[in-house]
């Protein structure tokens, strides 16, 4: 599930960067693409401003974490055909990235860099739908970690030794994200019958 908001991220600064998406201006890529990538800068089959997701390591918020939500679970949903209510378990999670900026010049990542700092400066919001039994929408913030600054790197070991490439990085933080299980509790009809006397 947690794809869900790396697909967001990227699908939303795709948007902010390229008015027309089938021939992107920047191109923006997420967790599960980038080893395609390094392997295309070997063979210099890539074009340049490049925006990279890189997703961070993933923990269980035990700060946030409710007991009944996560081990019972609290009805979110009733499957009329089936006769079932779904009991929805969450985890909240803390979820951060790296986002780095690869370009060939200093300009194009100063300005690229700019974009993303005043869009993620204060808590921007976007939602994800989650795929299970509910189908309903979560929505999360993403706020620029401040204190990360930016960090500028060699750009890909100089750009395999030819170019020139210039790569810095910032991180992202969110927050509100949870994980999502569902339970089906299948209701059954009771009949009680009292003798009174």
């Amino acid at each position: 599930m947690i794809y869900l908001y790396d697909n967001a991220i990227v699908d939303d600064l795709s948007k902010s960067f390229n008015e027309d998406l089938a021939h992107p201006v920047v191109r923006v890529i997420g967790p599960e693409q980038i080893l395609g990538v390094a392997a295309q800068l070997q063979e210099d089959a890539i074009s340049f401003p490049l925006v990279a997701l890189d997703r961070n390591d993933v923990q269980i918020d035990e700060t946030l974490t409710n007991f009944t939500k996560s081990i019972k679970g609290v009805p979110a949903v009733f499957d009329k055909v089936k006769n079932n209510i779904y009991n929805e378990k969450s985890y909240p999670i803390s979820l951060s990235y790296v986002l780095s900026v690869m370009t060939t010049n200093q300009t194009d990542m100063d300005e690229i860099l700019r974009e993303i700092i005043f869009k993620y400066g204060s808590m921007y919001f976007l939602k994800i739908k989650i795929p299970y039994e509910s189908r309903r929408d979560i929505s999360f913030g993403i706020t620029l970690d401040k204190g990360y600054g930016i960090q500028k790197q060699s750009g890909i070991s100089q750009y395999t030794e030819s170019g020139q490439l210039y790569q810095s990085s910032i991180q992202l933080n969110c927050e509100g994200c949870v994980l999502i299980h569902y339970t089906p509790v299948h209701l059954k009809r009771n009949v009680i019958e009292i003798e009174t006397l």
